[in-house]
C-alpha cells in the first residue's frame, strides 16, 4: 500500500467512518471523542483496523463541513 494513501475518511460531524469500497460505519462514541479535540485519528484508525475494516498500515483522513 502507498505509505500516503488514504484508507478511509472519518467525518466528524457524523461519527462515521467511510471506506474505500464506499461503505460507511458507525464509529463508536467513546473512539469518536478522541477526535473532538485535537483533529487526530489515531484511535479511529487502530479500530478500524482491529475490526478489519482497513488494513494494519491503511491511514485515515479527517473531513469536517465548513
Amino acid at each position: 500500500m502507498n505509505k500516503h494513501a488514504l484508507s478511509a475518511i472519518y467525518c466528524h460531524e457524523l461519527r462515521e467512518l467511510m471506506i474505500e469500497s464506499g461503505s460507511t460505519y458507525r464509529v463508536p462514541e467513546a473512539i469518536a471523542k478522541t477526535v473532538e479535540s485535537t483533529k487526530d485519528t489515531r484511535f479511529v484508525k487502530n479500530w478500524a483496523a482491529l475490526n478489519q475494516l482497513i488494513p494494519s498500515d491503511g491511514q485515515v483522513g479527517y473531513f469536517e463541513a465548513a
